[in-house]
């Protein structure tokens, strides 16, 4: 209801106080008589529960001889047991509504699934049958060890996954870390199941996992689950052999690799101590004070000064060991200044120290993605076990307390202990047809350390912005699934959804139009502009408003798609008020400064070069620019090289004008908060904007017959993309498209299991439908040896054929649906999620009433409905 009091902006209020970590209080921890830990915490927030079993054995247990060894194992877990066949264990997760997975890496693997609560008992049942009886069958590991060689070129195609690994092997002489961690093809083809078995029997004991079970169950239950599952599988002691240890510094490294690469990778890195050692969380706000965030220091030495498209720096830590890695891509002729920028900033904070402003700064962001971590059952979960891996869960909030706690003087001081120039490593990985950067080790070192350094301008001390005031509330419209409906003064709808025992407050103001308005000649100028909108205001110049976002926990991100964009930030739930006067700033207020566009242009033509280096992407952005030819539906979001040459700062500033403040608007947040205060804050804030209706956009036409494009490449796979016309987003057989996608792709679909699991064809074969406002398109993606191309390719097609003549089965469909519905619930955990599905109702869909309609519109598929879509 209105108010009509004033209140304090900044005075909207959490339903409870935010909490970093997890209460010991809430988690049931259970040792069984077989060794397995157990811990079970309940969180009723989402009808929502993941199952994680982690094992400690990854790739650092492996001898040399069986490099990758426990990933394959990980993909072993997977095919079958006496009781259920191969694929049967992701159909049958599939069919209790939730997902599984599993991830291997140097000291652990580890599965996990989520599901619906309901399906929590089946869910489990599956886990520890697989856990406890995978048959790893001699005929399933031949066929599986074709798709992980497949797997090993997928990412050997991967340009970042190159440097860093080589940048690891480069750190390291005799530690295992030194290895190419997924196995090369030799070493994977002359794994045997004996050598299997013996890993299994020796690692996948009880005493050796961890299973942590987060969500809507009850304890007691869960743990009599568990007990009755798992008790009586039989213990022993995991016999290890570590491997060798390093004996002496590597001294200063440095390797230069070419290869058909668009953009050259820079990695640099160091050794740094084990998740044990002191130094090491303040190593950890180290990497964040240089590397997270628009405020960080390599981001406005190397990415706002056009060095480099993107620019990271973490300390790695998954043992006794770790490494400290800064990692940039750049265009090849600016890979030495790249490298020489970000040297600088190392050799700046060791031998001059931080600002306490810095270091407060890189607390905050620590802090806050700790806390989105734990927003998802999934993430709690994976906390507890990893962290009980290493001693204790609650070790957790002791190493986090550390973090905070590092002062100024303690981060130059492990900088300077770790971070030794004389220890550092250095790969440039480029394109074949550029220059080299370095003839050797010793020119590397004398480039980094010769030739101009622009400083960092210090930031001034901050100021807290001021506090606003408001009056009253504005006048609740109506509720909708959950989702008030408030109006600005100038009508622009504000929906406000609240989220109970969220710690994360989401907001996001969003516009209809951008891209599609744009042309071909103008494309990229939606991106362009908000991009450079963060780049200064009429209040806050560009490094305030990356502080200001970051000391609040948060950062302001850009969303631009083919039908909409917008400005979103998420940031703790006390922090909300500020973050709507922060995002309003920024939407509504942007000077869009010629320098600062010059800048994004450029980050622009390089982001449009290093798509042609992914092999996902790419090959699906030609997929759609030919089904949908001139339409805005097929221009690339990002732009072109010749579109984003023509474009000016001043267009950007008229396309503001036009299409952000008088246009299709809405305003959507997500909070534990009263909705009322927090709608009054935002109404005030986003006064600014007027609301007009969407211009007309015509309609695709799909091309008349089979239109093709082909490029070829040096690389280690062929990668094909097929796209056929499927239902925009007002058709309501656009649910018949998503089950068809949800028969045909994943875990236990038909095309993983014919093309990848029976076929061993690749690693990676999908299917989805996109959904745009007035077409979409129904997408396959395969990616396979070239010497495989035209079978891949029967091979789609033929499934495809399937789909067309026959109907599913009614074992299919029913799968189908219940995994649409259960991953339709889990996807409420995400506030995130949530604010994009609210805000996307309202702009592209039917309206906010589609948001509780969709289980019912699932259960009303039908597999003459399938049939016939397939057909046309």
């Amino acid at each position: 209801m209105p108010g009509t009091g004033a209140a304090p902006a900044y005075a909207v209020t959490a339903a409870a106080p935010a909490t970093l970590s997890i209460d010991p209080a809430s988690v049931h921890r259970t040792r069984l008589g077989n060794g397995l830990t157990v811990l079970v915490r309940r969180d009723a927030s989402a009808p929502v529960v993941a199952i994680v079993t982690f094992v400690k054995a990854g790739y650092f247990d492996e001898s040399d001889d069986v490099v990758g060894i426990a990933h394959v194992l990980e993909h072993m877990f997977f095919k079958g047991t006496p009781r259920r066949g191969v694929g049967e264990i992701a159909r049958e997760t599939k069919t209790h509504g939730g997902y599984l997975n599993a991830h291997t890496i140097y000291d652990h693997t580890s599965y996990y699934t989520v599901l619906p609560s309901a399906g929590f008992a089946g869910g489990l049942d599956v886990q520890a049958d697989a856990y406890a009886n995978s048959l790893i069958d001699a005929a399933e590991l031949g066929r599986e060890l074709e798709v992980i060689i497949q797997e090993a070129k997928r990412k050997a195609d991967s340009a970042s996954a190159v440097a860093a690994e080589t940048l690891y092997e480069l750190l390291h002489d005799r530690h295992r870390m030194r290895r190419w961690r997924i196995g090369r093809e030799p070493g994977l083809r002359a794994l045997t199941r004996d050598a299997l078995l013996a890993f299994y029997r020796n690692f996948y004991r009880p005493s050796n996992t961890v299973l942590a079970i987060v969500g809507d169950v009850d304890p007691d239950t869960a743990i009599g689950d568990v007990a009755r599952l798992y008790g009586r599988i039989p213990d022993g002691t995991a016999v290890r052999s570590p491997g060798p240890r390093e004996t002496a510094g590597p001294g200063f490294r440095y390797r230069e690799l070419q290869g058909d690469i668009s953009q050259s990778q820079l990695a640099i890195g160091w050794r740094t101590p084990g998740i044990d050692h002191a130094d090491t969380p303040v190593l950890d706000l180290a990497s964040t004070l240089l590397g997270a965030g628009r405020a960080s220091r390599l981001y406005r030495a190397v990415r706002e000064r056009k060095l480099a498209s993107s620019v990271t720096a973490y300390n790695y830590v998954p043992t006794e060991l770790g490494v400290f890695v800064v990692h940039a891509e750049t265009e090849p002729e600016s890979a030495a200044d790249a490298a020489r920028a970000a040297w600088a900033q190392v050799r700046d904070v060791a031998a001059h120290g931080v600002s306490e402003d810095e270091v407060e700064r890189a607390r905050r962001i620590y802090e806050s993605r700790w806390m989105r971590r734990l927003e998802t059952m999934e993430g709690q979960a994976n906390h507890l076990a990893e962290w009980e891996a290493a001693g204790g869960w609650t070790r957790a909030d002791q190493y986090l307390e550390r973090v905070l706690a590092g002062s100024a003087a303690e981060v130059r001081a492990v900088t300077r202990r770790w971070l030794d120039p004389d220890l550092a490593s250095v790969v440039v990985y480029r394109p074949a047809a550029t220059a080299p950067v370095a003839a050797n080790a010793d020119a590397m070192r004398r480039l980094l350390t010769t030739g101009d350094v622009v400083p960092l301008v210090s930031s001034p001390p901050r100021e807290e912005s001021p506090v606003a005031h408001v009056n009253g509330v504005p006048a609740l419209e109506r509720e909708v699934a959950r989702v008030r409906v408030y109006r600005t003064a100038h009508e622009v709808p504000v929906l406000v959804r609240r989220k109970p025992n969220a710690t994360i407050a989401h907001l996001g103001v969003f516009f209809r139009g951008g891209s599609t308005d744009e042309g071909v000649q103008c494309a990229g100028l939606t991106v362009l502009m908000a991009r450079t909108a963060l780049k200064g205001t009429a209040r806050r110049g560009v490094t305030r408003i990356a502080e200001d976002a970051e000391f609040l926990g948060g950062s302001l991100g850009v969303s631009v798609g083919n039908e909409t964009f917008g400005w979103t930030i998420s940031v703790p739930v006390r922090h909300a008020a500020a973050a709507a006067e922060l995002l309003a700033d920024v939407a509504t207020c942007p000077v869009i400064p010629d320098d600062a566009f010059e800048t994004e242009r450029a980050v622009a033509l390089s982001e449009v070069a290093q798509l042609r280096d992914d092999m996902f992407r790419y090959p699906v952005r030609l997929a759609t620019t030919a089904a949908f030819g001139g339409h805005p539906y097929g221009s690339p979001v990002i732009g072109s090289e010749e579109s984003l040459e023509g474009l000016s700062a001043e267009q950007a500033r008229a396309w503001h004008r036009e299409h952000v403040l008088h246009a299709p608007t809405v305003v959507g947040v997500v909070v534990d908060a009263d909705p009322d205060r927090i709608a009054a804050v935002v109404a005030r804030h986003f006064a600014g904007l007027r609301l007009r209706e969407p211009a007309p956009l015509a309609v695709p036409e799909w091309p008349r017959s089979v239109t093709t494009r082909i490029e070829s490449r040096e690389k280690a796979q062929t990668a094909l993309a097929l796209a056929f016309p499927s239902p925009g987003r007002g058709d309501v057989r656009r649910y018949d498209a998503q089950l068809l996608a949800g028969v045909a792709s994943g875990l236990g679909g038909r095309f993983f299991d014919e093309l990848r699991d029976k076929r061993s064809l690749a690693y990676t074969v999908n299917a989805y439908a996109n959904e745009r406002r007035l077409a979409g398109t129904f997408l396959s993606y395969i990616a396979t040896s070239p010497e495989q191309e035209d079978t891949a390719r029967e091979g789609l097609l033929a499934e495809f054929a399937k789909l067309r003549e026959r109907p599913v089965s009614d074992e299919e469909l029913d799968r189908a649906k219940r995994y649409a519905v259960g991953t339709h619930a889990i996807r409420q955990e995400s506030g995130s999620a949530i604010l994009h599905d609210m805000t996307d109702a309202w702009l592209l869909g039917g309206g906010l009433a589609e948001l509780d309609e969709h289980d019912e519109r699932v259960r009303a598929v039908t597999p003459t409905g399938m049939q016939a879509l397939a057909r046309e």
